[in-house]
């Protein structure tokens, strides 16, 4: 019996060394891009993509995000802070009028965020990398009452 408890103490301890290994691996600095086209005018995008600075009621889910820069009329910079009030990265958002004339918007969010912890490093790095800025795309356009067309890049 003695043996069947040291082997499932041992495997668990060699999945949680591998998973560190992974993690030391893995890039500490993550950053993705994800653009949103929107048949809306540049002014109203701008102002509900301003409006994010708490985040929004609209988008509740996503991480405190402070203002941190804005050069108007066309990119803000967002801080993101993380549940214990380290700052985890920035977003660098441009609001530009697309193709199609001025009623047509591409909304593009760069996100960069730095983990420390090799074990939320390694699961970041099996997936997910976006998803912040998806889900913040995804609620912009439900705001503007548009269609989420949302591209990685």
């Amino acid at each position: 019996m003695m043996n069947w408890i040291l082997l499932v103490m041992a495997t668990i301890a060699a999945v949680m060394v591998a998973m560190l290994l992974g993690g030391a691996m893995a890039p500490r600095t993550r950053r993705s891009v994800r653009s949103l086209h929107a048949a809306r005018h540049l002014h109203d995008v701008y102002a509900c993509v301003r409006e994010a600075d708490g985040p929004p009621r609209w988008c509740a889910d996503l991480p405190t995000m402070h203002v941190a820069d804005v050069q108007a009329p066309d990119r803000i910079t967002f801080t993101l802070i993380d549940d214990d009030g380290a700052e985890m990265g920035q977003w660098d958002v441009t609001v530009a009028a697309g193709r199609g004339g001025d009623e047509r918007t591409c909304v593009t969010i760069t996100e960069t965020v730095t983990v420390h912890n090799l074990l939320l490093r390694f699961l970041r790095s099996l997936g997910g990398n976006g998803a912040r800025p998806q889900r913040f795309l995804e609620a912009v356009a439900r705001q503007l009452d548009v269609p989420a067309d949302i591209h990685a890049a």
